[in-house]
């Protein structure tokens, strides 16, 4: 299958002169993270949503100009497995598509979810083993901390729980209320204040449940092939699964798509094409440690997909994100750590992954044992 075959040929843009608030009305009408940028008919850029809504700025008399990214594009002839890799190589939730030098369209993570049902490996697999814990807070918690967490924990996604239940959830497209919604807003007690009244509300003290909208919960025992479709029209899937909360979205599909295993080829590694040489050399070392001991200790390996992300800067430093999906014939282990030093995050994720199969494993290993007593003594 093409790239021409899945995407978007409508491509909703905006032009560099235009406000923020002008691109958010967009976003939100169309409910896209990704808005492309043109210039005299050619693509300036790409605006993304969380990098807006994460930022204090007046989006009422701030220029687009500043904020788009420069963006790798794919080829409309291009097959999907191709595309598949690219957005997690990029870390993008959708590209623009090209015919030349020409515009065509735009593809994103829901696009290609029509795909993924008949691509995914393992789609019998439980939800509960494929998703990832979820930074979560309590109904009462402010719009502020909401965003906090997206920065830190660099993060699109927060659910909201009440009593051990989740009641709702908040998402970038959520925060453009927030944005755009500065002369009207929900204050504590549902009240709504007009611009310029006396009481000047301050929004990021604004309960978060005023902006969740509703989300598709499952139980961690739901298949895989079961929630393929609900992610072409929704951006995440929240599961509750013995009292933990985690989330499965787009990319999570995505991931057990390009996870095919090859002859061995175990690991595939995005996000590091500008990373500089001590960092992709030590994860180069610590992947050869991790595969070669699990596996001696586990046997056969399906596949290791990590994520590199870079997050928001403080001065100089730069934060890292390293998420890892890891398959065995036992099951799937996820890991997911963020740090300021990216060798400590390398080491935090591999250590959380050996862990986790050093448990699952000697559960095992003991339940071997008790049933070979049980056999002797018969």
């Amino acid at each position: 299958m093409q790239v021409k075959e899945v995407m978007t040929s409508r491509v909703i843009s905006v032009e560099p002169d235009a406000t923020v608030s002008v691109a958010l009305a967009k976003m939100k009408q169309n409910k896209i993270n990704q808005l492309v940028v043109m210039k005299d008919n050619r693509m300036y850029g790409m605006l993304e949503l969380k990098k807006i809504v994460t930022k204090d700025l007046d989006p009422a008399t701030t220029k687009i100009e500043g904020l788009p990214i420069n963006v790798p594009s794919i080829d409309a002839n291009a097959n999907v497995e191709s595309l598949a890799e690219m957005l997690l190589r990029s870390g993008l939730r959708a590209l623009p598509v090209m015919e030349g030098t020409k515009l065509v369209g735009i593809v994103s993570e829901s696009d290609m979810m029509g795909m993924a049902k008949s691509s995914v490996r393992d789609a019998n697999t439980k939800v509960s083993d494929i998703c990832s814990n979820a930074e979560y807070v309590t109904k009462d918690a402010s719009i502020g901390k909401v965003k906090r967490i997206m920065i830190d924990r660099n993060v699109s996604r927060v659910p909201i729980v009440d009593g051990g239940k989740v009641i709702g959830i908040v998402n970038t497209l959520d925060l453009i209320r927030i944005m755009e919604g500065r002369e009207r807003m929900p204050a504590r007690g549902g009240k709504l204040h007009e611009s310029g009244a006396k009481e000047k509300i301050n929004i990021d003290n604004t309960p978060a449940e005023t902006i969740m909208h509703t989300p598709v919960v499952v139980s961690g025992d739901e298949k895989v092939n079961k929630i393929i479709d609900t992610l072409r029209t929704k951006e995440e899937i929240v599961v509750q699964n013995n009292g933990q909360i985690g989330l499965v979205t787009p990319r999570d599909m995505l991931e057990m798509c390009v996870a095919s295993p090859k002859k061995q080829v175990y690991v595939q590694i995005t996000g590091m094409h500008d990373e500089n040489i001590e960092f992709k050399a030590r994860m180069d070392t610590e992947v050869s440690k991790f595969v070669q001991k699990m596996d001696r200790s586990v046997g056969h390996i399906e596949y290791l997909v990590l994520h590199v992300e870079k997050m928001h800067k403080q001065g100089t430093r730069q934060k890292y994100s390293l998420r890892a999906r890891f398959k065995t014939s036992a099951g799937l282990f996820v890991a997911h750590s963020w740090s300021w030093k990216p060798l400590d995050v390398i080491d935090d994720v591999f250590k959380t992954l050996e862990r986790e199969v050093d448990h699952v494993y000697g559960k095992r290993e003991e339940m071997k044992k008790r049933k070979g007593q049980k056999e002797r003594y018969k």
